[in-house]
């Protein structure tokens, strides 16, 4: 068998990748079981810590529980492999994405969510939408150094 790429890397490795992803993400296995979520400490939507090992339904309000339980029905018996809506109304902009994960021979072995905060790239594109010149005026400063 040859090797895997991500066995060359340690847990403590693969941690510290997730965590400095620009995204938030969870994984919720077969079961509907919160399994994993990556940015302990910084969380858009605080508290899922608890949640860690149970169903994930226990982590959503009641109004939302037929549609988690029918996007993950969907996503067991194959109708559908993602799902997103936005999320607008927390004085922030997310992106909320689900992916069905499934191995090399299709079958189910659990949900990935993630929550991309647009209010934070937003504040970002903002403070860079000049950079660009920024850069230019740098690499010309540099180069009239360097002919000196």
């Amino acid at each position: 068998m040859s090797e895997r790429l991500i066995d060359r890397l340690s847990m403590e490795q693969i941690e510290a990748i997730f965590d400095v992803l620009p995204l938030e993400f969870l994984f919720i296995d077969e079961k509907d079981q919160l399994q994993y979520h990556n940015k302990r400490d910084e969380r858009t939507i605080p508290g899922l810590g608890e949640y860690i090992g149970k169903d994930i339904r226990s982590a959503h309000k009641a109004e939302s529980l037929p549609l988690t339980d029918k996007v993950l029905e969907n996503f067991k018996n194959g109708k559908k492999d993602e799902w997103e809506f936005w999320i607008d109304g927390l004085g922030i902009k997310l992106l909320n994405r689900f992916f069905a994960v499934r191995n090399k021979e299709g079958k189910y072995l659990g949900c990935l969510e993630y929550l991309h905060n647009f209010t934070a790239m937003e504040q970002m594109a903002e403070g860079k939408k000049d950079s660009y010149r920024r850069i230019s005026s740098d690499l010309e400063a540099l180069k009239e150094t360097e002919e000196e």
